[in-house]
């Protein structure tokens, strides 16, 4: 007979200002701040933490490009009508270092859609002291301040008009949807599933690549690409569509302009010849989902934990590049190893990732989100 027992504990119990005060001890420790101008006394080591984590691998502007985002007239639109408001966040402890980089774009045309705001989270990086904290999801949707900020300033200056511009706390009647970038499951990547449970516990789904195939621009500089070619990287596009995470279906329409006002964001950089071919290729394919007279297209739930994880299938890296993305290059290497231990073990990827939800199942969670659905560790 036990002496004794954990306690779970039920989200539910907790009163509003209970989560606020929790949040406030949590944060306490933490002060996130835009940087607004490229002289900021924190702009360059929070450029190189950057570029050093994403530049190498093709994924990062380069310095002259961010400089160049800053120094941007925001509320200046681009030929197309499309708004965008550059951010760059840094997060530091109450020392003053520097704990935490995230970049990314508020996007907005409103001959587009009216209704609908895209928050393109660039890049992000933790600094080995505060991986596993609450400043993770705090640079996950502090962005969505700077979004609401920007509509309000957009339309004081009479330069759009927002639906509902009384109304804040339902984002002036806008649809706002952040938007991110996230390699392909592969069970001997486990980066890639840490990502991929990130942003699955944060509320957001894939764009099914089945006819959203969807793919990074190579953000190399010119003198590479004209030696190695263009190679745009073949990603997922997640999304969280704030206030409507429940819905498994995505209208075209929004689909099309949220890939439009991406590649929009990306021509401040990369060459426009370059990002048409990648641009086509997706719209080709909402087009001919239009034709069948579907409309709209999946949104492919992440997992979230151990007791989901059969989510990956759909994600698995190997069978989207073989499906969706046949002329991607710099893949054939891992490509043919997967291959070869599928050719020796057809329940290789099944026999990975159950080996990798009986790891995850080892740390038990004791706070649960509702008694209606009981203690779980989802």
């Amino acid at each position: 007979m036990p002496l004794g027992s954990r306690v779970r504990l039920c989200l539910k119990d907790l009163y509003q200002q209970d989560i606020v005060e929790m949040i406030e001890r949590e944060t306490r420790r933490y002060e996130i701040e835009s940087i607004e101008h490229p002289d900021h006394p924190d702009f360059e080591r929070a450029y190189q933490i950057l570029w050093d984590a994403f530049g190498p691998q093709g994924e990062m502007e380069p310095e002259h490009a961010i400089r160049g985002f800053l120094l941007d007239n925001s509320y200046e639109p681009l030929p197309s009508g499309t708004f965008i408001r550059y951010f760059l966040l840094v997060a530091k402890d109450g020392e003053g270092n520097l704990r935490g980089v995230r970049d990314g774009s508020v996007i907005y045309n409103p001959a587009w859609a009216p209704d609908l705001c895209t928050v393109y989270l660039g890049h992000i990086f933790l600094l080995p002291h505060t991986r596993g904290t609450v400043l993770t999801y705090w640079l996950r949707i502090a962005p969505v301040e700077l979004a609401v900020e920007y509509l309000a300033q957009l339309q004081e200056r009479g330069l759009i008009e927002l639906p509902l511009p009384d109304q804040p706390g339902k984002y002036f009647g806008v649809q706002l949807n952040l938007a991110a970038e996230v390699e392909f499951f592969s069970p001997e990547d486990r980066l890639s599933l840490q990502r991929i449970l990130f942003y699955g516990r944060g509320g957001f789904d894939v764009v099914d690549p089945r006819h959203f195939p969807y793919q990074q621009p190579d953000f190399h500089g010119p003198e590479v690409i004209a030696q190695v070619g263009n190679r745009p990287v073949p990603f997922m596009l997640l999304l969280r569509r704030m206030g409507r995470e429940r819905q498994a279906r995505l209208p075209i329409e929004e689909a099309s302009t949220t890939m439009r006002l991406l590649y929009d964001e990306f021509a401040y950089f990369c060459t426009p010849d370059f990002l048409q071919n990648s641009l086509d290729i997706v719209q080709t394919r909402l087009a001919e989902r239009r034709a069948q007279g579907r409309p709209d297209v999946a949104l492919l739930p992440l997992p979230t934990g151990p007791a989901n994880l059969q989510r990956l299938k759909r994600l698995f890296r190997y069978d989207n590049l073989r499906r969706y993305y046949p002329a991607a290059v710099g893949f054939e290497a891992y490509s043919e190893r997967i291959r070869l231990l599928l050719a020796e073990n057809p329940r290789w990827f099944d026999d990975q990732v159950a080996a990798l939800g009986a790891l995850l199942a080892k740390t038990p969670h004791y706070v649960y989100s509702s008694r209606n659905n009981g203690p779980t560790t989802k």
